[in-house]
């Protein structure tokens, strides 16, 4: 099937700092995310490892939404969100089938944290500087369309 990029998706990609090769590589090799009114989307993570901003950012992740005609797909636009690693390592996600609990660990260091829930079934751990080093959603398959989030495969354990 054939890609059409938008002049639009272009002229937002040269300002959010990715290009046409990455947008083409996200559709081709990207995962599902969630997108609305008939669209499509795919995003994918890479290593970016530099400045921007004057922040260090280790790894940036790419959105394309697009929509698919008959013979083509059309980029509808294109996100790109920078991850402040700073050298701690990659995100981590796990999810215990038996509890229905998904965390996502931000930062790989054990560190002591503060809680702050944010709704019922979603708390917060703050670590060091007030950032946010991970997130645990509790009911997460009733919140979460956990194949389209994680089309990767889920790793299953039994220790959260």
């Amino acid at each position: 099937m054939r890609i059409q990029i938008d002049p639009h998706t272009l002229e937002r990609a040269e300002e959010r700092g990715t290009d046409e090769q990455e947008i083409i590589d996200v559709i081709l090799h990207g995962f599902p995310i969630p997108a609305r009114a008939g669209r499509k989307g795919k995003a994918k993570i890479y290593d970016f490892n530099r400045e921007r901003h004057s922040r260090f950012y280790s790894q940036k992740r790419v959105e394309v939404i697009y929509v698919t005609e008959a013979d083509r797909i059309v980029t509808v636009t294109v996100y790109e969100m920078c991850s402040m690693g700073s050298g701690r390592g990659s995100m981590q996600i796990l999810y215990d089938v038996n509890e229905d609990l998904l965390y996502i660990r931000l930062d790989e260091r054990k560190q002591p944290v503060i809680n702050q829930r944010v709704s019922e079934n979603i708390v917060l751990d703050i670590g060091e500087g007030e950032r946010i080093v991970g997130i645990e959603i509790l009911e997460a398959s009733r919140h979460l369309a956990l194949e389209q989030l994680l089309p990767v495969g889920i790793q299953l354990t039994s220790e959260v």
